[in-house]
Parts: C-alpha cells; structure tokens; sequence
C-alpha cells in the first residue's frame, strides 16, 4: 500500500504542479494596418486643434505685390523679330532727344552682337517679355568701325584687327519705372569686356550715357563731343580704354 505513493519525490514533485501560461501580447495579423490606424487618428486630432486655432490665427496668404513678380534677365538678339523690338526700342528713346538714325547706321546691326535687356514676368512666363534696354559690340575683324576714322590714328597702332571692339547702342526705355536697369547694363557689358578682352575698346556715348561709360574705366579723346556721322540731331562722346588698364582694379 505504501508503494502505491512511492514513485518518487522529483516525480510527486513535477506531477503535482499545474502548468503557468505566460503572458504573451497578441500580435495583430496585419500590423501596418495598425499603424495607419494610428497615424490617421494623429492627423484627426491635429486637424481639429488647427481649426479651433483658426478663428484666433487666420492662414498665410502672398502679398498682393512682391519683389519676385519680375525680374531683369539678359538675353541675347539675334532673330529678326527682336532686332524689330530692339529697332522700336532705339525710335522709342531717341525720339525724346530729336535723334534720326541713317539707313546705313542700322544696316550695320546685324553685324554686331547684341545683348537686350528684358523684364520677365513670374506669372507670365510664356508670354514674350518686352524689351527694356540694349547694347552691341562688335569686332573690328567682323566688321567696320563707325566711328573709327574718328579716332587718332596712333590709337591703333600695333593693333590687329581681331584686338579691337566697338560697344554702342546702349539705349534704356524712358518709361521704366523700375531700379537696377543701369546697374545690369553696366554689369553685362563689363562681364563681356572681360570674357572677350579686346586689346582695345572704343565706343561713341551719348551725353546723358557719358558719366557711366566714365564708371567703366574709359577715356576721352578730345574735350567735347562731336557730331554723329550717322545720326541726325545727336553728339558723341569719343571714348576707348585699353583692357591692360581696365582691368587693373581687378587683378591687384
């Protein structure tokens, strides 16, 4: 009878326990369900605390006039149509200075490389931008100086004829109403000079234009300007700089 209970105490032991379950977090079947879940719950409380903040903190809008709406950009012209803008551009100008340009003067254009000045438009990007201001230059290899018998012979001496440009036809439209024209126009045309650099540079100003062709660096022949040979009602200045000298303030 005692046997019957003698199996042994490791046994009694083991047998007598009854098994624990450990607990164990229930993974859902599909957890980036969850997790949307949740992130859509986020975004519900967000948008709720932004619209009762709404009535106190009404939303950003643009202002109505910016800075950025245009901008000046330089373009060069080079198709008949622009060299038609450019043209009215010239008549537009002068116009208010009693100057008549000669057939032959403009005959001369599509020789020269011209650079305009456009105002493009942020909103308007498709359309074409009207043109605000020009200049040209020209090579002496590429075609005649206008102005170039003008000038002291002694000038060009030792000079080939690839080694010297002209700059002209600087011209700004009298209507714009904007700030930084003058300043682009003195910057491109600076920035050509020294990715060109003529041994020379000659070029025929205007009065009003006299005083920023002096920022340039340029010299004057003479002390007064002369009649223009190819344009009605109008003085010019005779002025040209060398580019060992022009470039001098920027290569200390």
């Amino acid at each position: 009878m005692a046997a019957g209970n003698n199996d042994g105490p490791i046994e009694a032991t083991v047998s007598s326990r009854v098994p624990r379950r450990t607990h164990q977090p229930i993974n859902p079947a599909n957890p980036v369900e969850t997790l949307t879940e949740r992130s859509t719950a986020e975004e519900a409380r967000e948008k709720a605390r932004s619209e009762a903040r709404e009535p106190q903190s009404p939303r950003l809008r643009p202002p109505g006039h910016s800075e950025l709406e245009g901008r000046l950009e330089v373009r060069p012209i080079g198709t008949p149509l622009g060299l038609r803008e450019l043209a009215a551009l010239h008549k537009r100008t002068w116009s208010t200075l009693n100057v008549q340009e000669k057939r032959v003067h403009a005959l001369l254009w599509p020789l020269a490389i011209h650079f305009g000045l456009y105002a493009v438009g942020l909103g308007n990007e498709q359309r074409r931008p009207p043109l605000l201001g020009a200049f040209w230059a020209r090579c002496l290899a590429d075609a005649p100086l206008t102005l170039g018998h003008l000038y002291p012979p002694q000038l060009f001496k030792g000079l080939l004829a690839s080694e010297v440009f002209e700059f002209g036809g600087m011209v700004m439209d009298p209507n714009y109403q904007g700030k930084g024209l003058v300043k682009m126009m003195s910057d491109t045309a600076r920035l050509f000079l020294f990715s060109r650099r003529p041994k020379l540079l000659i070029t025929n100003p205007v009065d009003p234009l006299y005083e920023m062709y002096k920022q340039l660096g340029l010299k004057t022949v003479g002390r007064e300007p002369v009649e223009h040979p190819h344009a009605f009602n109008v003085r010019v200045w005779l002025m040209y700089g060398k580019f060992d000298q022009l470039a001098t303030p920027y290569f200390m």
